[in-house]
This record gives structure tokens, sequence and C-alpha cells, in this order.
């Protein structure tokens, strides 16, 4: 079973293929270049760097968010165009499920976030790898204070912009992944795809959809201007 992953939903581009279970081959890169420039490139470069081709490929794995709304979009768009065009499975994973399989089975509770702005996170809560709290978009002092006492692990682009606030508000009871283990992993992906598989977990590519947990920005403002104007 060759599985290749691709992970947009942040400023991290990833991709990476597994073979029967040995990671055969990943790529990151983290830079100002947009994931449209840099996730084809990227793909045709792994395959190549592991003396594969696309036809090889069994099942393609998108991140399918929370995230980046544009990110995920480019991300799920480029594999259900690969998976329609070659006739082969998809499975998608979600954001916060791979980044807290970075540091699975821990006995502490392990707390991923992304920074969803405006002091709200994208967050889920795993412990000893399975899935203790689902999804949602929260804000950051609402979860501390569900943490509250609670020895923690926190990893995500969110422990960027808010770690000082989480050390002041857990103190002893905050932990930090290390920092190559805070960004998203598309190795994280494919493994969490392949037990998917296994599993007989598959989705249709003709109806797979980016996850954002809440409305983007420009229709939140659109939405504001429409209450304004109903009120006026």
């Amino acid at each position: 079973m060759n599985i290749l992953a691709i992970d947009t939903s942040s400023l991290n581009a990833s991709c990476a293929v597994l073979c029967s279970g040995v990671l055969t081959g990943e790529f990151s890169i983290c830079n100002k270049k947009t994931h449209s420039q840099m996730l084809m490139p990227m793909l045709d470069d792994v395959l190549k760097k592991a003396s594969m081709s696309i036809e090889d490929i069994d099942i393609f794995a998108p991140c399918i968010g929370p995230g980046s709304f544009t990110g995920l979009r480019i991300g799920i768009a480029a594999a259900k165009a690969l998976c329609q065009a070659r006739g082969k499975k998809i499975i998608g994973i979600s954001a916060l499920d791979s980044l807290a399989q970075n540091i699975a089975f821990s006995d502490k509770i392990v707390c991923p976030i992304m920074d969803a702005r405006r002091g709200d996170v994208y967050n889920a809560l795993y412990k000893n790898g399975e899935k203790i709290a689902s999804e949602r978009a929260v804000s950051l002092d609402e979860l501390l204070s569900e943490l509250d006492g609670k020895e923690t692990v926190f990893t995500g682009d969110g422990v960027f912009a808010y770690r000082e606030k989480i050390a002041e508000k857990m103190g002893k009871f905050a932990y930090f992944a290390p920092p190559m283990h805070m960004l998203s992993r598309a190795s994280s992906i494919a493994y969490l795809a392949e037990k998917k598989a296994e599993n007989g977990e598959f989705d249709d590519y003709h109806t797979i959809l980016p996850v954002y947990l809440r409305t983007c920005q420009a229709e939140r403002e659109y939405n504001e201007r429409m209450k304004e104007f109903k009120t006026n």
C-alpha cells in the first residue's frame, strides 16, 4: 500500500510517501512562497527522490483541516484531481489528529492548538493516542480554564502566538513540544491514513470537503455588515 500525503493546512507545506508502513520520503518547507507555487513541484520531487511515479500511489491523503482556508482548498483540490485522474482512493485526515500524532501516546493530555486569530484557537484534546475532546474553535481563555491543574503538552502553530500566555496561566502544568514536532507533518497524515485504509475507511473524492470549524473572515465581516444594515 503506497500513500501520498499532503498537508497545506498551515504556513508549512508538507508531503510524504509511505510505502507499506515505511516512510520513504518527506518534504517540508515553510517560507514566503504560496502553497500553489510549492505543492506540485514538491510532490513531483518527493516521488522522484523515492524512485516512484504518481502511478505507483494507491491512496492520496490530504489534510482536510481545520487551518488556512486557502491552503486547505489547494491541498484538497490537488489530491482530488490526482485521485480522479488516476482512479485511486482518497482519505482525508484532520490537522489536529495529525499534530497529536506527532507526540502520540503521552500519558499527559496532548493539546494541539492552531491559531484562529482574535484570541481563538482550533483545538481537540488527546491522551494515550486517543481523542478525548472533539474538534472545535474555542477561545484560548476558555481552553486554559478547562485545562487548569491538568498536565498538558501543547503543540501546533498556536504555541508560537500564545506560549507566554499559556505558561503564565498554566504554570508547572504546561509542557511544550519540541519545535520540530509543533509543525504539521505529512508523515503523520500518511500514518493515520494507513490505519484508516486498513479499516476500509475511505472517502469519496466527489464529496470530500475542507473542515473549517467556523466561517472565514470575509463571511464574518459580511454577516456583521448585514446585521448593521438590518438594524438601521
